[in-house]
């Protein structure tokens, strides 16, 4: 017997106590029999035979029968207290809090055994800032790039990085000023900042643009044939990892690729596994870096692309026009077409 069905039996049993002795104690009053004669009133023999007297006599007997019928007084109340309070029915009990109110999907799911728990820890911090750049200034980005170096950068393929309309550079601190400079110079806007956390136990994902019906990517593979990738609805984000270098304190290699990622995700292993076999990776689109706090990586377009199923128009082109406003000039603003730069600096690196 649980805890609780014992609780509600021993409120129980006290009730039923009760309502035998109001039944045993108000019965024989009522219908006859021999106990009825203990609630009579003593007869006056005076001239009202076989009735009740209106005045009894003071006599002991008297108060005997009036003690009698204070007992069926009580009894007619304890009736009327479980009728009104439901004699017999169980005490209402605390609701019980569903396990799926309580458990996270990830808690139901089987550990394989000797699998250690993964930890969520950050091991590198960045900051992610986005610039809308006109359309019709991506040749003004050519100031930008010099400022930067090619050399720590690698890549499956540059010809293939290349074809797919991407350019990555990499850069110090330093030059932030300068940069803003030549970013200025290209009509450029903020599109705005987000703090991004790299963790030791897996990829984390940056979005990059939505996905809001199934379709096809266009984007150029590692042998530079074009193919068509069908992608379902989800988003285009970019991927990274921050990978440790054996020897090496301070710095990470940052691993960044796109991906096109169904919408849905899984907390249990097995179906968050399913959902990823769903993915599109571009390697012929991924590069790495050393890096450490301090650095920066600048990721843009090499030329714009108004075809925005292309993986570079998708990732790069702004999905509406932007408004810009040339503070240098007396032109009224207007909305363009825009390309986004991507610039990437590391804040933070936990070893």
């Amino acid at each position: 017997m649980t805890e609780p069905q014992s609780r509600r039996r021993r409120r129980i049993i006290p009730v039923h106590l009760y309502a035998i002795w109001a039944i045993w104690e108000i019965l024989p009053g009522l219908f006859g029999g021999p106990l009825a004669s203990l609630g009579e009133w003593p007869r006056d023999t005076v001239g009202q035979r076989g009735r009740f007297s209106q005045t009894p006599p003071l006599t002991g007997g008297w108060r005997i029968t009036k003690l009698i019928s204070v007992r069926y007084l009580c009894s007619i109340l304890v009736l009327a207290w479980l009728a009104l309070n439901g004699a017999g029915c169980d005490t209402p009990s605390e609701p019980e809090i569903p396990i799926w109110e309580t458990a996270k999907l990830s808690d139901l799911a089987p550990r394989t055994p000797g699998q250690p728990q993964a930890e969520f820890r950050v091991v590198a911090r960045f900051d992610i800032h986005v610039f809308d750049v006109p359309a019709d200034n991506v040749d003004k980005l050519e100031d930008l790039w010099r400022l930067l170096s090619a050399r720590p950068i690698r890549t499956n393929s540059y010809n293939a990085f290349a074809q797919n309309f991407f350019r990555v550079r990499f850069g110090r601190a330093e030059i932030w000023d300068s940069l803003l400079g030549v970013l200025k110079d290209a009509g450029a806007r903020r599109g705005g900042t987000t703090a991004l956390g790299l963790a030791s136990d897996g990829p984390t994902d940056l979005p990059i643009a939505e996905l809001p019906r199934p379709g096809v990517i266009s984007y150029a593979t590692m042998n530079l044939s074009w193919e068509r990738a069908s992608v379902g609805i989800g988003r285009l984000v970019l991927r990274l990892r921050a990978e440790p270098i054996p020897g090496a304190r301070g710095v990470r290699k940052i691993v960044a690729y796109p991906v096109s990622t169904p919408a849905i995700s899984s907390a249990i292993p097995a179906l968050d596994a399913k959902v990823r076999e769903r993915e599109v990776y571009f390697a012929s689109a991924a590069f790495a870096a050393q890096m450490g706090p301090g650095d920066l990586l600048i990721l843009g377009p090499n030329e714009y692309s108004a075809e925005r199923m292309t993986l570079g128009g998708l990732f790069f082109n702004e999905p509406q026009d932007v408004l810009f406003i040339d503070p240098e000039t007396s032109d009224p603003p207007r909305r363009k077409p825009a390309v986004r730069v991507f610039v990437l600096v590391c804040v933070g690196m936990i070893d």
